[in-house]
């Protein structure tokens, strides 16, 4: 697999490349971000291992819960009584669910998985050459993680 410490790293493409390892999609997109999370991917793959499928029930969709980990890593509410960092950790979370619902009409792995892919709806997605629908939902993901953090 690849090592996301490289220079220049392509993180949908790594994304891509871990679930087409067998990575579940939450494992898939916080592994391409094993840099920001300060974990090696072992312990990332081990913490994420259960999200996929929408917790194995077909609720929230593992790409999202996947970025979810990425955000709360890199913008931490780790202090009991700060509010403020709850709120924006929060409002970070909310604007990537914004990001995600203006690309697909679902959160949940349920609605979602039957869904036949478009990549028109993801540069990488088209670049990479993913049809499949959760690839494309991974790959977004990373690069709505990508836009906010290059707007940050």
């Amino acid at each position: 697999m690849a090592d996301n410490k490289r220079e220049g790293m392509d993180r949908p493409a790594m994304a891509a490349e871990y679930h087409a390892a067998g990575m579940n999609c939450a494992q898939a997109v916080a592994g391409a971000y094993a840099d920001v999370i300060g974990l090696d991917l072992k312990k990332i793959f081990a913490l994420t291992g259960t999200f996929g499928g929408g917790f194995r029930s077909h609720e929230i969709c593992g790409a999202i819960t996947g970025a979810a980990v990425v955000l709360g890593a890199k913008y931490p509410h780790d202090t009991l009584g700060d509010m403020a960092a709850k709120s924006f950790t929060s409002k970070k979370m909310m604007e990537f669910v914004r990001r995600f619902r203006e690309r697909f009409p679902a959160l949940t792995c349920r609605d979602l998985r039957d869904i036949p892919g478009d990549p028109s709806v993801s540069p990488a997605a088209k670049r990479l050459g993913l049809t499949r629908s959760c690839d494309i939902y991974i790959v977004a993901a990373v690069e709505i993680l990508e836009e906010m953090f290059s707007e940050a």
